[in-house]
């Protein structure tokens, strides 16, 4: 889940180039031009001032405007997700306070959806795989014979993410994705080991603090006293 969420970062901070988060910027691009690669995207400098040409997965102004309207604009059935429309910025032309599991909605349903028209063809079709695979991978039944496929595909995706992305996108996290299938392989489907439920039950507990100072304590006093008044409340109904 950590991995996908790191992966979703990149992803959107790349595409929509927000500062701080995008793989694609000066540094990146003198690393291509010491790679002697892709010379269309070589830094170019015009007196004190140093301009980058737009690549492949950059959006435009008007294309960031259609992402972040198509999923402004999406709703989903309760408790499916977090709110999405309070995770965009339409003013900036940005995704604000992503968690984990937003990033697992993000990467596995709405994406596809945001980046239907927009993009080249090709750039899109390898985004819409990987979206995919996370997808496959997180299913909650997978036929073990597919898995020589699922890691297979793994491999390409990859590959053609090269093609497009800067180097600098293939971090740890990206280069993570390769052995996913074979966790599942080992340990069985992910749905079965991701966090998700204890990081739900986590944000419970933290809502028990009512002493800062003694936060560990403060919560079992709470979780005492709700269980306590659960039981009496069900052999009460019962009596």
């Amino acid at each position: 889940m950590h991995v996908e969420k790191n992966v979703c970062d990149s992803l959107i901070g790349t595409l929509l180039n927000l500062p701080g988060k995008s793989k694609d910027g000066l540094n990146s691009r003198l690393d291509l031009q010491v790679m002697g690669i892709r010379e269309e995207l070589y830094p170019e400098s015009k007196g004190k001032r140093t301009y980058l040409l737009p690549a492949c997965p950059t959006l435009s102004k008007r294309e960031k405007r259609s992402f972040c309207q198509s999923l402004y604009g999406i709703k989903v059935p309760y408790n499916f997700s977090s709110n999405v429309r309070s995770l965009i910025s339409m003013k900036d032309l940005k995704l604000v306070g992503l968690k984990s599991h937003d990033c697992h909605v993000l990467m596995q349903q709405f994406i596809l959806i945001a980046i239907r028209d927009i993009l080249p063809n090709k750039v899109r079709q390898v985004i819409t795989r990987l979206c995919l695979f996370f997808r496959s991978i997180c299913s909650k039944v997978i036929d073990p014979h597919r898995l020589d496929e699922l890691e297979d595909e793994a491999f390409v995706i990859l590959c053609q993410l090269e093609m497009y992305f800067p180097p600098s996108f293939f971090d740890i996290m990206v280069h993570l994705i390769v052995h996913l299938v074979r966790e599942i392989r080992i340990c069985g489907p992910v749905f079965l080991r991701w966090m998700y439920p204890i990081e739900r039950y986590m944000k419970i507990l933290k809502g028990y603090v009512k002493y800062q100072y003694r936060p560990e304590a403060s919560i079992v006093e709470r979780y005492i006293a709700e269980e306590a008044i659960e039981f009496c409340s069900e052999y009460m109904a019962k009596a």
